[in-house]
């Protein structure tokens, strides 16, 4: 009976010894997994990071580069208003008969000058419309959404019944089960909540 009795102990001893090795592993995993996701949040973290100051750098670098040519376009123009100014004064001084043949040339010129700010203003805009194009690259801001062509969609849809638009736009059909739908950018069919 002694026997019996200390077998026992000794199988219930080495099973507590088992459940505690297990839970002792198990926390182990735990921690290895939740430190994981906290380094792989960390890193996603630093990406964005690093791409926003990254779009800032290049916004900043695209808007500096403007205004150098706002400048350089600006000191053009003044110094042709200069010389069509001189040469007008230099007309007042000459006789009548070569003072039609200026003012048909200072007419070249003023219009030479226009067309050199209708030039500068274009190249501005320009330079205006490419900081916008980094600025877009920010991960913060998102880009439209592209729509499927109506072939595409009739061919996806085929005879399902349209429901409705949803506030993107975008056409709801409902599907032969009962459930509501719309057709993504790359023409497949995007379930959609029953709640929405």
């Amino acid at each position: 009976m002694k026997k019996i009795f200390a077998l026992s102990l000794l199988i219930c001893g080495l099973f507590v010894m088992d459940v505690n090795a297990q839970k002792a592993k198990d926390e182990t995993t735990k921690e290895k997994k939740a430190d994981k996701k906290e380094k792989a949040a960390d890193k996603a973290k630093d990406d964005a990071d690093k791409a926003a100051k990254k779009a800032e750098k290049e916004a900043k670098k695209a808007e500096k580069e403007a205004k150098k040519k706002e400048k350089e376009a600006a000191a053009e123009t003044k110094d042709k208003k200069e010389k069509v100014e001189k040469t007008e004064k230099a007309t007042k001084e000459k006789p009548e008969a070569k003072e039609k043949k200026e003012k048909a040339e200072k007419a070249d010129k003023v219009e030479k000058v226009e067309k050199a700010e209708k030039k500068e203003k274009k190249e501005k805009t320009e330079a205006v419309e490419a900081s916008k194009k980094v600025a877009d690259k920010n991960p913060t801001v998102k880009p439209e959404v592209k729509k499927a062509t109506k072939a595409q969609e009739k061919a996806v849809a085929g005879e399902d019944k349209v429901f409705g638009k949803d506030d993107k736009g975008r056409t709801i059909y409902e599907g032969p089960r009962g459930g509501h739908y719309y057709i993504n950018s790359n023409g497949n069919k995007t379930y959609v909540k029953k709640d929405n």
